[in-house]
C-alpha cells in the first residue's frame, strides 16, 4: 500500500464497528469483544469513536449510565469495573470518558 492507502486502510469503518462490538451488556467496553467493562478501555474505545465522529454507532445512554455507576457513594471517587475498589487512576479514566460525551 502506498501511504495515501494505507492512511486510509487505517480509517476503515471496519475498525469503529470492531469497537463497537465490545462494547459489554453494562455499557463500558472491554479489551475485545465478550470482555468485562474496564475504564480504561472505556475512555480509549470512546475517544477513538469520538476521533473517528462515529460515537453515534453505540448505545451512549447504557455507556453515560455505566460511567456515572462507577462513582462510589462512600468513598466519592471512581472504580474502573462493576464491584471494585476505588483507585484513583478511575478519576482520569471514568472522568476523562465523561467529558468525551
Amino acid at each position: 500500500l502506498d501511504k495515501e492507502e494505507e492512511e486510509n486502510h487505517l480509517l476503515s469503518p471496519s475498525i469503529a464497528r470492531y469497537i463497537a462490538s465490545c462494547q459489554t451488556f453494562e455499557g463500558g467496553f472491554g479489551a475485545e469483544p465478550f470482555n468485562e467493562a474496564h475504564g480504561g478501555y472505556t475512555f480509549c474505545a470512546l475517544a477513538a469513536l469520538r476521533i473517528l465522529g462515529l460515537v453515534s454507532i453505540i448505545n451512549v445512554e447504557m455507556l453515560r449510565s455505566w460511567l456515572v455507576r462507577r462513582q462510589l457513594e462512600f468513598e466519592g471517587g471512581f472504580c474502573g469495573r462493576t464491584n471494585k475498589l476505588v483507585d484513583g487512576c478511575y478519576s482520569f479514566w471514568q472522568g476523562g470518558a465523561i467529558a468525551v460525551l
